[in-house]
């Protein structure tokens, strides 16, 4: 059985376009709109990613879709980290009849697979990036919620919580101060790999057209514009097809890894198991 390719792959990877979306203006200086050469141009010393249906530098439009990419796909990670993590927190802090709702909410609503809830939301919604941007977001949180909920239950068994408790720290207390602290371990974990399926789920909604402007400079848009030309111009599919796999399988690795690095015992008594 072959091992995994190693996790500094994806990390020089991640770094590169990363890198990319920042240095955009740097790298592609004519921008992602102005027209370069004649259409359908192949890949040249020139150009080096040839040009587009309307002749627009592909490399350009490449570089500056990762900012759109990128970005989409970190805000709504931040949405569903921040709310789902913040159900997660309250039902294994608090339990009872609080837990047992959270939970019926989550696993009603996962019921519907998470793609499928973004799409619905799209639609209410009306397209757009920012509205399929919340919508990715929104998504997510019902299956960040239950599994960030196992996570904090993991140091909540612990007796230096119970030491908390027993020396009068209230519920809020001993969450802020010992559970999410001992839990960011597999929060770092389940954080990146939602990012990855955010990731996915923003650049299908693009590439079904929600983003409200063919033009955007964005790889699931560019995907979907190159469709048309596929044996005509080849690269205009091929070249951010890869990029999307590449990220969407690095973020993976990176998940992956970062579930099986052991957490270092501190003074507070950290927590050593993925969830």
């Amino acid at each position: 059985m072959r091992s995994p390719p190693p996790p500094w792959l994806s990390v020089v990877w991640l770094a590169a376009v990363g890198l990319a979306a920042l240095a955009a203006p740097v790298l592609a200086p004519s921008g992602p709109y102005r027209i370069s050469s004649a259409p359908l141009s192949p890949p040249t010393a020139a150009g080096i990613f040839g040009a587009d249906a309307l002749g627009r530098d592909f490399w350009a439009r490449v570089v500056f879709g990762t900012r759109w990419s990128l970005g989409m796909s970190l805000i709504a990670t931040t949405i569903t980290v921040a709310l789902g993590g913040g159900l997660g927190l309250m039902a294994a802090s608090i339990g009872g009849w609080v837990e047992r709702g959270i939970l019926w909410l989550a696993n009603t609503f996962l019921s519907i697979p998470g793609l499928i809830l973004s799409l619905l939301l799209v639609a209410l919604l009306g397209p757009g990036v920012a509205t399929l941007t919340l919508a990715v977001g929104l998504g997510g949180i019902p299956g960040f919620a239950r599994v960030s909920r196992a996570a904090f239950r993991l140091p909540k068994q612990e007796t230096y919580v119970s030491a908390a408790r027993a020396l009068g720290g209230d519920t809020a207390w001993i969450a802020v101060r010992h559970l999410l602290p001992n839990a960011r371990v597999p929060l770092m974990s389940l954080a990146t790999t939602y990012y990855a399926w955010a990731f996915v789920a923003a650049t299908s909604l693009t590439f079904l057209g929600f983003a409200g402007d063919p033009a955007l400079p964005e790889w699931g848009a560019m995907l979907q514009s190159g469709r048309a030309y596929l044996f005509d111009a080849p690269h205009l599919v091929l070249i951010p097809g890869l990029a999307i796999s590449l990220t969407v399988l690095s973020f993976h690795r990176l998940g992956t890894w970062l579930a099986r690095v052991p957490e270092e015992s501190s003074a507070g008594g950290a927590i050593h198991n993925g969830v």
